[in-house]
């Protein structure tokens, strides 16, 4: 019987570096295919701009009282106040749109500090309640930006908080802000190229978010920029989990009763209910390479949480709408590619950890082999990373090249060292490389 499980336990770790090698090998000639090129010539930003003719959009902020540094809080590198996401969008090279900030549960403390910041002001406000949220206590107009709204809500959840922006907002495309984040000024110009384009069928638009965290969650940011520049423009569907912005076209979140409440990623979970049957046929949402800006940094805690909920969420968002069945309406490839690349490779990769010590601990493997296998993993996902830095090496608001290098340095690293109780910035010297 053990030796029967040995032979299983060996011949499935082959097994998956098999894989993970052959995933690995395609990504990275897909990569060198696409090189630095731009796949579309840019639109003309500044007619834009000008242009009375834009569309016009609400941009939702959800934020909860704990998310928010106080005022007077010491400040790290990458992360952002609320204050300063507002800014951030109100920066913004566009035309006409409003910020609708809904927050949950803030102290004194904070309403205070917005209060100050933004010389807000509680105002009579009437609206169509078209999704069921918890109850508004108050809502705030900026006396000194009159772009600026505040809600105060009682807590439920970030689907309730979205759904709450989705009945305020004024215009048909939303902008869900759900990251503290510092935005590029010309991004919402870049990110609404797809509604102008095809506003009968692109439902929803996705952009990135660039990580400004530490090496690690740059690289994990890098390979999704990468993934779709390489996979998802070929792909008649968009789906995407964490670290991004998405546009949504109104009518079609009403359609579909708003954010679910139980959903682990309301944002994912929607992309999909927006693609399958019986939604109407041609409902698209496009993910595209756009970086809208950069995303605060994250402690290493919630970021082991948030790397352990993204299989359970993607896991969730398709089971629970059926997006893997032939009769779904979502692209099939698009929604096995997400499966395989957010789901079977990350078990994968803990199986290959897994296997190997266990097996190395009860003798099935010597340490050598089980070190070896580890290499290789260790060094396909290196390969993979370095092609994304390949990729956004030659993009607009690429890291410098002391950057580069340090990455490309960093990414061999990344498997084993990301699992550690220490991070990269702790002890190991890794990010202070010239």
């Amino acid at each position: 019987m053990i030796s029967h499980l040995q032979t299983l336990t060996l011949i499935s770790i082959v097994v998956a570096l098999a894989c993970l090698g052959a995933a690995a090998l395609t990504t990275v000639i897909a990569a060198l295919r696409v090189g630095g090129r731009r796949e579309e010539p840019p639109d003309s930003y500044e007619a834009l701009s000008a242009s009375r003719f834009t569309i016009p959009v609400s941009i939702v902020v959800p934020v909860e009282g704990s998310r928010r540094l106080r005022s007077g809080a010491t400040r790290h590198p990458g992360q952002n106040d609320l204050s300063d996401t507002i800014n951030s969008l109100l920066a913004l090279d566009y035309p006409d749109f409003e910020v609708i900030v809904v927050a949950e549960q803030l102290t004194d403390e904070d309403l205070g500090t917005l209060k100050i910041d933004w010389a807000l002001e509680p105002k009579e406000f009437f609206y169509r309640q078209s999704l069921g949220t918890t109850g508004v206590r108050r809502i705030y107009r900026s006396s000194r930006e009159p772009r600026v709204m505040v809600v105060e809500k009682e807590r439920a959840s970030q689907a309730d908080a979205l759904n709450c922006g989705v009945n305020l907002a004024r215009y048909r495309y939303i902008v869900t802000v759900t990251s503290p984040a510092s935005i590029e000024s010309d991004a919402l110009l870049r990110a609404m190229g797809p509604a102008l384009r095809d506003p009968g069928n692109a439902v929803a638009i996705v952009c990135h978010l660039e990580s400004a965290g530490d090496d690690f969650e740059r690289l994990k940011s890098l390979r999704a920029i990468m993934a779709s520049r390489i996979a998802w423009r070929w792909l008649r569907a968009g789906l995407a989990l964490d670290q991004t912005v998405v546009i949504w076209r109104r009518d079609a979140l009403l359609q579909r009763g708003g954010f679910a409440n139980g959903a682990a990623d309301p944002c994912l979970d929607m992309m999909v209910r927006l693609q399958v049957r019986p939604a109407s046929d041609g409902n698209r949402v496009v993910r595209t390479a756009e970086i809208f800006g950069r995303a605060g940094g994250q402690t290493r805690a919630r970021r082991l949480r948030v790397s352990a909920k993204r299989p359970a969420a993607a896991f969730q968002a398709l089971w629970r709408n059926g997006a893997l069945a032939e009769s779904s309406g979502l692209d099939g490839r698009a929604a096995w590619y997400f499966a395989a690349s957010e789901l079977l490779a990350p078990l994968l990769e803990a199986w290959v950890g897994i296997g190997t010590l266990a097996g190395a601990i009860l003798g099935w493997l010597s340490w050598t082999d089980a070190l070896l296998a580890l290499l290789v993993l260790s060094l396909g996902h290196a390969l993979v990373t370095t092609a994304a830095l390949l990729l956004r090496g030659a993009a607009p608001g690429a890291p410098t090249g002391h950057e580069l290098l340090r990455l490309v340095f960093v990414a061999p690293f990344e498997f084993a060292l990301a699992v550690l109780p220490i991070g990269p910035r702790q002890g190991l010297g890794v990010s202070g490389i010239p």
